[in-house]
């Protein structure tokens, strides 16, 4: 049902392809079942159980995304003890899935998704081929944002929510933040997420209009980020590209930026310098030519990448490089 949060690292992946086809079953419920996630596993049918799982352990939130042979994993009363409080949003990415607790019995179809709770025993399955992507959360970081949470729980959310696709989409950034990400970055991640389930739940009903604009607008500002860190070495990157894999307009990114307080053009520049001088200062490849690193960086005019740096930086790359005592021979170019 829910990650316990002590246990897993920050980043894990799992898969029954790396495990002894004969013990797969049984090394995924000790480790799966048991140590992770606290439920019993039931396979359905007679073929060979496989299974994939990714989870990202962030401040206050754990972020999963898995698939398995048809199955029922099952919370029962005797889990209840070593249970912590917590709320999961599920979503069925692909094939159907099913949902039982507090005597509610829910069909899940490709594309939606349902809230269950650690608290109370339930049954969820995947089958089909079945893939999902889920959200879990701390009841505690919700109650005062949903004080009628039980209300909230086992209730179908379809696919054309504009707060579910967005959740879909900033969970899966999550899960691709690089091994390095800062502690800030990681809170940044978790709170936009709760504010995104908060805001999700709580559709059609009134809610302060500054939870709604800071879960939205945050939260698609963060997937932006997090895909021009991703994607910083191509150079077509553009508004227009970024829009595209968001399902939003051009026009919309660059307003997120400007009520930012700066310009896509800028912070894309920004964040290209900033690549490029952390190479130049590297111990890692010092003979790399200086040429190379801008491109890489996501320049195509070396002239004006030198431009560019000195402005930031009152040096040209050169020099910071030889400050940084990497110059060992190699020329500026």
């Amino acid at each position: 049902m829910t990650a316990r949060p002590e246990l897993p690292p920050e980043f894990l992946k799992l898969s029954t392809a790396d495990l002894p086809e004969r013990d797969r079953l049984a090394i995924w419920r000790e480790v799966y079942g048991r140590f992770i996630f606290n439920v019993d596993i039931e396979p359905i049918g007679n073929g060979p159980f496989e299974a994939e799982i990714a989870l990202r352990r962030l401040p206050g939130a754990v972020v999963t995304r898995g698939w398995s042979a048809p199955a029922d994993y099952r919370y029962g009363p005797r889990h209840l003890a070593m249970a912590g409080d917590n709320v999961i949003l599920g979503i069925v990415t692909k094939g159907s899935g099913r949902a039982v607790q507090l005597g509610r019995d829910l069909s899940i179809d490709e594309g939606c998704a349902t809230i269950m709770t650690t608290s109370e025993p339930g049954d969820h399955g995947l089958y089909g081929g079945g893939s999902n992507l889920a959200v879990h959360l701390p009841r505690s970081a919700l109650s005062g944002l949903l004080p009628d949470l039980e209300s909230r729980l086992m209730r179908p959310f379809l696919p054309d929510s504009d707060a579910l696709k967005l959740i879909k989409v900033y969970a899966k950034a999550a899960l691709d933040l690089g091994p390095n990400v800062g502690h800030e970055l990681q809170r940044q991640v978790a709170t936009h997420l709760r504010d995104l389930v908060v805001f999700l739940v709580s559709q059609n009903e009134r809610e302060p209009e500054a939870l709604v604009a800071r879960s939205v607008a945050a939260a698609r500002l963060q997937a932006i980020k997090s895909e021009i860190d991703r994607r910083l070495g191509q150079r077509g990157l553009s508004a227009e590209t970024l829009a595209a894999t968001q399902q939003v307009s051009p026009d919309y990114v660059r307003k997120l930026f400007r009520q930012e307080g700066t310009s896509f053009s800028d912070y894309l520049l920004l964040k290209r310098l900033e690549r490029a001088h952390a190479a130049l200062i590297a111990p890692v490849n010092p003979d790399q030519r200086i040429s190379t690193i801008a491109f890489q960086a996501g320049f195509n005019d070396l002239s004006y990448f030198n431009r560019a740096f000195r402005r930031r930086y009152g040096k040209s790359p050169s020099d910071v490089r030889k400050d940084a005592g990497l110059c060992q021979g190699v020329g500026p170019f």
